[in-house]
């Protein structure tokens, strides 16, 4: 773990997060709140890429257990997609999203999926009817993407790796077994997925 990300709400605050210049200041991470410094690194739009200086040991025990992949699967809840009837969609709150759309037709899986995706992060993990499982990355398309009042949404590509990244294939494996999911039929199969290849 070796930094963080903010959003600027307001991008007349830019000039005092030039690159290079340190802050320091309180931060909450998903239940903890402690003192750190960071420097910025990165400027993107009104995203701010920073790295730790000097990050304190209980800082950098919390962000490796709340990134742990077994952390991650087990804060997997189902929500809703009204506007998507045929799609199944897991998520936490830490960057991670389960989807799975539902297929008609020839080839469909016995649950009647053609497609699912894991994002973790900027990561993913896919397994569709025609593929197979493939890996890769997602890049925002759009520095600044829409937004209205504190909603910001971003458009994201999808970058392929060339063969699949083994490293991930087992982070997501390890996610995957520890998600409380409400579709157990589903857990198996994409378990079975990606044990199988």
């Amino acid at each position: 773990m070796g930094g963080l990300a903010l959003r600027l709400v307001d991008r007349t605050d830019l000039p005092e997060f030039a690159v290079g210049t340190e802050h320091r200041g309180m931060v909450k991470v998903e239940g903890l709140r402690t003192e750190a410094i960071f420097k910025v690194r990165s400027i993107r739009g009104t995203l701010i890429g920073a790295e730790w200086v000097t990050p304190t040991k209980t800082l950098l025990d919390h962000l490796d257990r709340i990134s742990h992949p077994e952390m991650l699967g087990s804060h997997l809840k189902l929500y809703d997609l009204p506007d998507l009837a045929n799609a199944i969609w897991y998520h936490n709150p830490v960057g991670v999203d389960w989807l799975f759309y539902q297929a008609t037709g020839e080839g469909a899986t016995a649950q009647g999926i053609g497609r699912w995706t894991l994002y973790i992060h900027h990561t993913f993990v896919q397994w569709d009817l025609e593929s197979g499982i493939s890996t890769g990355k997602t890049m925002a398309e759009d520095e600044e993407g829409y937004a209205h009042g504190i909603v910001r949404l971003e458009t994201r590509l999808i970058d392929y790796d060339p063969v699949p990244d083994r490293k991930l294939l087992e982070t997501a494996i390890a996610l995957m077994e520890h998600a409380p999911i409400t579709h157990p039929e589903l857990k198996t199969m994409a378990l079975n997925h990606l044990k199988g290849i």
